[in-house]
């Protein structure tokens, strides 16, 4: 009876143990906008910002760390808040938006009824941490002029350190690359309108 006892006892310790585990709280994270607003306006242009094609192992929820050049990480407990491509849409219109002092500029999809100047098409092929917290954003963009006329095709291939290897340090460090793209690109427009 007693080595019974023992028996009911360890299992029930077992069953309570297993019952107090919890995994780890999922964190959610958000690029932000990042450029400085320009003293420049362009009050009367408009500007479509996107489609954003992310390459398919930035397409998730999951935020994505690079431990080599062939192996990716991918962390179950920190997320995209919402959809990682339309965040990256809209981060990089505000930022143009800002760089470009424009309120005419317009994340994709916008409505049929607007008559753009000028559209820029983003092409991501890599945007995650490597070793050592080191951002890069390799984007290849085409940069249109109405209706369809193509005026650039260039590739961007920005690094930034982030500030550490937390998740939070990576999303702020992805945010500033975001602003230097949008820095870039609106050059590419703002050379286009004044041509």
């Amino acid at each position: 009876m007693i080595p019974q006892m023992k028996i009911l006892l360890l299992i029930s310790g077992l069953l309570l143990g297993g019952c107090a585990y919890q995994s780890p709280p999922a964190s959610f994270f958000v690029l932000s906008a990042q450029a400085e607003a320009s003293s420049v306006t362009h009050s009367d242009l408009l500007l479509g910002v996107g489609p954003v094609n992310l390459a398919d192992y930035l397409d998730r929820n999951q935020i994505v760390r690079r431990d080599t050049e062939v192996r990716l990480q991918m962390d179950e407990f920190n997320r995209w808040a919402g959809d990682h491509g339309k965040n990256i849409t809209a981060v990089l219109a505000e930022n143009l938006a800002r760089i470009l002092g424009s309120d005419g500029v317009f994340p994709y999809p916008w409505p049929s009824s607007l008559d753009l100047d000028y559209q820029v098409v983003v092409d991501i092929r890599r945007f995650d941490a490597g070793p050592e917290n080191l951002i890069v954003l390799d984007a290849q963009w085409q940069l249109f002029r109405k209706p369809k006329q193509l005026l650039q095709v260039r590739r961007s291939y920005i690094e930034i350190r982030a500030s550490g290897d937390s998740h939070e340090a990576q999303v702020k460090a992805q945010s500033r690359a975001l602003a230097e793209l949008g820095k870039i690109t609106a050059a590419a427009v703002q050379a286009a309108a004044n041509n």
